[in-house]
């Protein structure tokens, strides 16, 4: 009886075996067979075979780029065993993000809304949530509501210079100061009172709570194949309850939000935050209100996208400019004439005139693209114009920005930091598809313009204060640590600073 089990069992695992190795070798023949040129895949790894072991997606996709640009509108690519299309006609990426966006809704990235709530949030979710949600949340990042939150930001960058004057005094300035670190500290603190009105004090308590969960925010809970394989089969992965975050971090962000509201409503208490105006909307929505799950969610996403992208790039600005010393001056003296021209004051307005200084953080986005690409997903079938081919519903199209953030023929000497390139002359010059740091069309990045004041403000008061220079530590040329979502120095941002 047993052998026969035993032979039952072994047949049967040959023969999933067998129906999976004819469905990859059927899915893996998809652009052969419809004449689209791509790289051999391997089996299951697709054209990922590399990722995480010797190279990163930043690495992989430039590579692409390099041999497929000029030859072809776009190309077939898998991404494990997901086809998708990468794109290098700029026209083509401005039909699919802006004129036919109603073919690429999607992002078509996994979520959870019913076990992992915290991932149900407008940067993943697709069709009518996502629209429902957009809608909703789009007057809250007006300038007016920006306006609202700036005096919130000065405080907490005061609050910034006060630690950084205390560890300049205490630091051996031989080995400098790690500003990764510092920068993700001064981030964590803005959005986490621009969105709870929290003090969450990890600039002067770097070992919180609070410090040791955000230090695991952008790490998945499970690795790429089997956040691919979640994608792939979302409906199978959201039958298994699988879970994009960890529970520790869907619990904290919970308990801050419910703990919040709770005390907010028992008060009335009100605050220029952003959870003060997601209580509002609450209130105002009769047929169709937020639940705790969608409000804990946005917030969730803001504060991720707030803190873990602006520190970044605001790590990496201050890294160019201690390398680029006559770039950092040009800086100071830009923002000493603005000052001049606004009595002195600090404001909102004199933010918005520190063009330089905006140049100086865009080309810094342009070289530390804080992910390698942009994704769309197909909702129906789209015939590519002028070409026979078509992009079939549910098709990945990627957008690689940072292969196009470097390359020559768009931005010449790509290895070079040169803020001009944003000066509005030479932006008119170039296609409005060649820079994709903050995305395009109705999927842009909702929060861009409290990016740019986060960060201009952070900088301008760090350059007022402070001249930056390099030192023995300081990593020259920068690398990456390979597994996180997002772009981050891989020995931290080590700087000097001396006391203007």
């Amino acid at each position: 009886m047993i052998e026969i089990l035993v032979k039952i069992l072994v047949c049967f695992i040959c023969g999933s075996s067998l129906l999976i190795y004819l469905a990859l070798r059927k899915q893996y023949s998809y652009f052969k067979e419809h004449g689209i040129p791509h790289d051999k895949p391997a089996f299951f790894f697709g054209n990922l075979r590399e990722f995480n072991r010797t190279k990163s997606l930043y690495d992989i996709f430039r590579e692409f780029y390099t041999k497929y640009k000029g030859t072809a509108r776009f190309v077939g690519f898998y991404l494990f065993i997901r086809k998708a299309v990468v794109l290098f006609d700029l026209d083509l990426m401005h039909n699919i993000c802006i004129k036919d966006f109603a073919y690429f809704t999607d992002r078509g990235m996994y979520y959870n809304k019913k076990d992992d709530p915290i991932s149900a949030h407008m940067l993943l979710l697709d069709g009518e949530h996502w629209k429902n949600l957009r809608t909703k949340f789009t007057p809250t990042f007006t300038s007016g509501k920006m306006k609202s939150m700036f005096t919130t930001v000065v405080d907490v960058a005061d609050q910034l210079i006060n630690v950084l004057e205390d560890e300049r005094k205490s630091a051996d300035m031989n080995v400098g100061i790690d500003f990764a670190d510092l920068m993700s500290r001064y981030t964590t603190d803005v959005i986490g009172s621009v969105a709870f009105g929290l003090e969450c004090n990890r600039l002067k308590d770097p070992t919180s709570k609070i410090s040791k969960t955000c230090q695991k925010i952008g790490y998945f809970k499970h690795s790429m194949p089997v956040v691919s394989l979640m994608n792939t089969f979302p409906n199978l992965a959201r039958k298994l309850g699988m879970k994009l975050f960890p529970n520790e971090i869907s619990d904290f962000f919970f308990q801050i939000v419910r703990d919040t509201v709770d005390y907010r409503e028992r008060t009335g208490m009100k605050r220029k935050d952003f959870l003060n105006i997601l209580m509002e909307l609450r209130k105002s929505e009769t047929s169709d209100p937020l639940t705790m799950e969608e409000m804990t969610a946005q917030t969730f996403l803001f504060f991720v996208a707030g803190s873990e992208t602006s520190s970044s790039v605001m790590g990496f600005s201050l890294y160019q400019l201690a390398l680029n010393p006559d770039i950092q001056e040009k800086a100071r003296t830009e923002m000493n004439e603005v000052m001049a021209h606004h009595d002195g004051k600090l404001t909102y307005e004199a933010v918005q005139d520190m063009k330089y200084l905006l140049q100086v953080m865009y080309e810094t986005v342009r070289m530390y693209t804080v992910t390698p690409f942009l994704l769309r997903q197909a909702v129906s079938d789209y015939k590519v114009p002028n070409s026979n081919h078509v992009i079939q519903k549910g098709t990945i199209v990627i957008m690689p920005m940072d292969a196009l953030h470097y390359d020559p023929d768009i931005y010449p000497d790509p290895q070079r930091f040169d803020p001009e390139r944003f000066s509005t002359k030479e932006t008119e010059k170039r296609h409005p598809m060649t820079f994709l740091g903050f995305g395009k069309g109705p999927r842009v990045c909702i929060g861009y313009r409290f990016a740019h004041m986060q960060i201009i403000i952070g900088l301008y008061l760090m350059l007022k204060n402070y001249r930056f220079s390099t030192t023995k530590e300081t990593q020259i040329p920068m690398k990456y640590k390979l597994k996180k979502q997002f772009r981050d120095a891989e020995k931290g941002v080590y700087l000097k600073i001396e006391k203007l």
